[in-house]
């Protein structure tokens, strides 16, 4: 059973669409100066707000006044209630009855995130059930966007055949891996990838993807990968993910690496040569308190230089400056601040 935001459907429409989870984000850390201990209890801290790869992205769109769409699906509960009206009422988020599904007897989605001592993922568990019930966004609405933007939280067939519509009305279409299981289906999906244009993977999201198989790829090796000064590894990879990528158009991954910045590919179709590659190294001495949703931040903030008429590395330099107040805000998934 489902009931809806408001009591009337009439089609939206926005230059940018989001679509994906919209999550209850549960973050723990440990006390200063402690370090994670296996196996009991450690005494920290936890901080409980608003998430999700597309409602994280959907609020910084909205909060640089992009007026995104937001399809996405929550439970019948306090928590879902509280993420719609947030969205609605203080980030300028679109949502209606056609965009949210609120859906009766279901939890809204929740992520439990266990940080380290320097401020790192130690491990995480997600509920994430919802999101079969996601909505598909009308043909209308595509032809209207300039931009959609999917997690990978949806079925590969959802994202499949909403990406197939969008290009038919010729809607741009980026991808955020979200994770590196999701990302590994992705990337086995060649069908999928022939329509994405931009994707923001992380190292091991983006070695997933490269070759299909999340397994094959031990912590060790993606700090390797990360460190090597010419990204060999990374480049490689690639390469690979590009050549499945919109195979008669240009495509762009912008890949994020932690401490070592962010690394630019970008294949032109006009070009016979190979993809060309641009690093842009992360400031030093940042005080990490969160990195949940400093990727996120990022690829929000890309979006928006982009609709303003930025060039893709532009656009990157102002992602990241965005990035870097996430990362430093221990409260919240995003930063307040951003503006």
């Amino acid at each position: 059973e489902e009931k809806s935001v408001s009591s009337t459907i009439t089609t939206v429409t926005s230059r940018v669409i989001v679509v994906g989870g919209a999550v209850n984000d549960v973050v723990a850390k440990p006390k200063e100066g402690h370090h994670l201990i296996p196996a009991t209890s450690n005494p920290g801290s936890y901080v409980d707000c608003d998430g999700g790869v597309g409602r994280n992205v959907a609020e910084v769109l909205g909060r640089l006044g992009a007026e995104p769409i937001l399809y996405s699906a929550v439970g019948n509960d306090a928590r879902g209630e509280e993420i719609i009206s947030r969205l609605q009422n203080e980030y300028g988020v679109i949502c209606s009855e056609e965009t949210i599904r609120i859906i009766a007897g279901a939890n809204t989605a929740t992520y439990l995130a266990v940080l380290n001592s320097s401020g790192d993922l130690h491990v995480a568990v997600a509920d994430m059930d919802i999101f079969h019930y996601i909505p598909t966004p009308s043909m209308e609405s595509l032809r209207h966007a300039d931009i959609i933007l999917m997690d990978a939280n949806p079925n590969v067939e959802y994202l499949e055949k909403v990406a197939s519509s969008a290009v038919e009305v010729g809607t741009k279409v980026f991808l955020e891996p979200t994770s590196v299981p999701k990302a590994t289906i992705c990337g086995k999906n060649d069908d999928f990838l022939s329509y994405v244009t931009y994707a923001f993977p992380n190292v091991d999201e983006l070695l997933a993807m490269a070759d299909g198989c999340a397994d094959t790829d031990t912590p060790n090796d993606i700090n390797e990968a990360s460190h090597d000064e010419s990204f060999v590894t990374i480049k490689y990879a690639a390469c690979k993910l590009l050549e499945k990528m919109r195979p008669n158009d240009d495509a762009f991954l912008i890949i994020t690496m932690g401490d070592q910045g962010v690394l630019f590919a970008s294949r032109k179709s006009s070009s016979q040569e190979e993809p060309e590659f641009k690093h842009f190294l992360a400031p030093e001495g940042v005080e990490v308190q969160n990195c949940t949703g400093a990727g996120d931040t990022l690829c929000g903030a890309f979006i928006k230089a982009l609709l303003d008429g930025q060039d893709e590395e532009t656009a990157i330099s102002i992602g990241m400056a965005a990035a870097l107040k996430s990362l430093k805000c221990a409260e919240r998934t995003v930063a307040l601040n951003l503006l």
